[in-house]
């Protein structure tokens, strides 16, 4: 009776969501898959078989409708560069850290989910398709920097959930199959704890129900169902992790709940002031600790926004600017100065009247502002990431052309003068711990900033996080910087360390992993060594700026013999 009363629960639940499914149920079953022609890349190749790398460059060709790009002040507003012809629809999107961007759909003519592998310097595509379809899945990093995918779809009945999950390492561009969820699920939400777990929570079952089980994976030991996370909630909810460790649930519903991984509890917190924003979207505000933006979505589609603030002793949803334009379906980006990038969506359904011109808003004074249109429509099935050269790739919408055509959107901040240059920095950095940032231009930098790489799909990039890093001019060529306080704030993973000159021009970010300090690890390689011996030898003495010297490993304010005696008993 219990079961048969969760099910009689789930159902309900699924007749009130108003979300997603009336409008995916009408897709389902009026759109197949889009298939393309045999030479769709103009590459010369017919696309079944071809080569396992292919360019993404259009070839001096331009796409039927396409249009010139508006005259403008790319100083002032950015610029949008030519459309791209794509060999993916671009429904999942994840910045790996080797820098290239994965994107993956559902099988068209393969055996499971078409999946490619695009890197932003050479602009060209290795094939690296899935056997499993994971179309619909969940998404996350684990600390290694592998892609962890939860789920996919299968067809013994209306959007059945997979149990399956999956690794993908972009190093080794392999799929690894991990193990079975004790629940099949399509349309799930993974988000990354402080402790480098995963929490998997909403989806369809293998009964095509609602599951309220949520489940969590632990590197080297599995899959678990976490005691007291029971809970029904929307398909693909709004989760973000808070520096109290708790996660944020803040949609699509219009009540707000967090919930303690540790404790197992759930607790409500607010309404939001709108209601229900089903196909709306959310991001924690960059420079601003645990609060989060609420965009758009909504029935009718609204262009209101909102803020909480989960670092407030009782929060409270507060209204905040509007923008310009109604929106669902949008994708939300951190940029690296700190605003908040809204790019597609439209306000009829999954694909109709599309919003072209994107918006940014200003945390500073929460203000939104029109930029340069965008080509194709970026509605249902779009994805927008952030590169490490700081321009925005946009790609995806499975109707009409918009499924074949990608985009890069250069933001204001890159015509703002010459770029400042990072020359050196560790590949791994630990918590609380200082590091070297060696850059030439270290008496312009006015900012330093970890961002989280992203993990987009369905309007949901709940990995990105904007992490404010304190730093010192150490020398006129060298910084000294301050790993993340702790786990919460940063969970354990790989980066994008951007630095900003004081026009907010960013330079082209390095990838490093972010975790537990090895000590004596000097250059953040990951190992204790020759290379970091010399550093230390190079620093002996008392230190320039006491607490911020990378080579005192005792925190005596000089490197010394006991520094020493603890760099050789970590060595290898």
């Amino acid at each position: 009776m219990a079961e048969q009363h969760k099910r009689t629960i789930a159902m309900a639940t699924i007749t009130l969501i108003g979300v997603l499914l009336p409008t995916v149920s009408v897709y389902a079953t009026t759109q197949a898959a889009p298939q393309r022609a045999p030479d769709m890349s103009g590459d010369g190749f017919n696309d079944t078989g071809r080569a396992a790398v292919v360019s993404s460059r259009p070839h001096g060709k331009r796409s039927v409708g396409e249009v010139a790009l508006p005259a403008g002040d790319p100083g002032s507003g950015g610029e949008w560069q030519p459309p791209m012809l794509w060999d993916v629809i671009a429904i999942h999107a994840a910045v790996m850290p080797t820098g290239e961007v994965l994107h993956y759909s559902y099988p068209g003519d393969t055996d499971g989910s078409r999946a490619r592998l695009w890197d932003p310097v050479t602009e060209q595509f290795s094939v690296v398709n899935m056997n499993t379809d994971i179309f619909c899945s969940g998404q996350s990093f684990l600390p290694d920097g592998s892609l962890f995918v939860t789920g996919g779809t299968d067809y013994d009945c209306q959007f059945q959930g997979r149990a399956v999950t999956n690794t993908f390492d972009s190093f080794t561009q392999t799929w690894t199959q991990v193990g079975d969820m004790s629940e099949g699920r399509w349309y799930p939400t993974n988000i990354t704890l402080g402790d480098g777990r995963v929490l998997i929570l909403s989806g369809l079952d293998l009964a095509c129900l609602l599951t309220p089980v949520m489940e969590v994976f632990t590197p080297g030991r599995g899959l678990e169902v976490v005691p007291g996370g029971e809970r029904f909630v929307q398909l693909y909810p709004r989760l973000h992790l808070l520096t109290s460790g708790k996660i944020a649930h803040v949609g699509p519903e219009v009540a707000t709940f967090t919930f303690d991984p540790e404790a197992g509890l759930w607790q409500f917190v607010d309404h939001s002031n709108l209601g229900g924003r089903g196909n709306g979207t959310s991001v924690l505000i960059p420079g601003r600790t645990d609060q989060i933006l609420i965009i758009g979505g909504g029935f009718p589609v609204t262009g209101t926004c909102e803020i909480i603030d989960f670092s407030q002793p009782t929060p409270q949803w507060q209204w905040t600017g509007s923008m310009n334009h109604p929106r669902g379906h949008a994708d939300a980006l951190i940029l690296p100065n700190k605003t908040i990038l809204v790019v597609g969506g439209g306000t009829d359904g999954l694909f109709g009247n599309p919003v072209l011109i994107p918006e940014l808003f200003d945390p500073k004074t929460e203000t939104w502002t029109e930029l340069p249109p965008h080509v194709y429509p970026r509605m249902y099935h779009a994805t927008t990431v952030l590169l490490a050269d700081g321009r925005v790739l946009v790609a995806g919408q499975n109707s009409g052309p918009s499924a074949f055509w990608a985009e890069i959107y250069k933001p204001a901040y890159l015509f703002r003068g010459p770029r400042p240059l990072i020359t050196a920095a560790p590949i791994r950095i630990g918590y609380g711990q200082p590091f070297t940032i060696d850059t030439p231009q270290a008496a312009e930098i006015e900012s330093v900033a970890l961002i989280a790489t992203s993990a987009v799909t369905h309007s949901g990039n709940y990995t990105q996080r904007f992490v404010e890093i304190d730093f010192t001019v150490a020398a006129e060529d060298r910084l000294i910087a301050l790993g993340p306080p702790n786990a919460n704030n940063a969970p354990p993973g790989y980066y994008m360390l951007f630095i900003l000159n004081s026009p907010g021009v960013p330079a082209i970010a390095k990838f490093l992993q972010l975790g537990d300090p090895i000590p004596g690890d000097l250059n953040g390689d990951g190992s204790v060594g020759v290379k970091d011996l010399l550093i230390l030898l190079g620093s002996w003495g008392p230190c320039p700026v006491c607490n911020v010297c990378p080579a005192d490993l005792d925190g005596g304010c000089t490197v010394g013999v006991k520094d020493l005696l603890i760099l050789l008993g970590n060595w290898g």
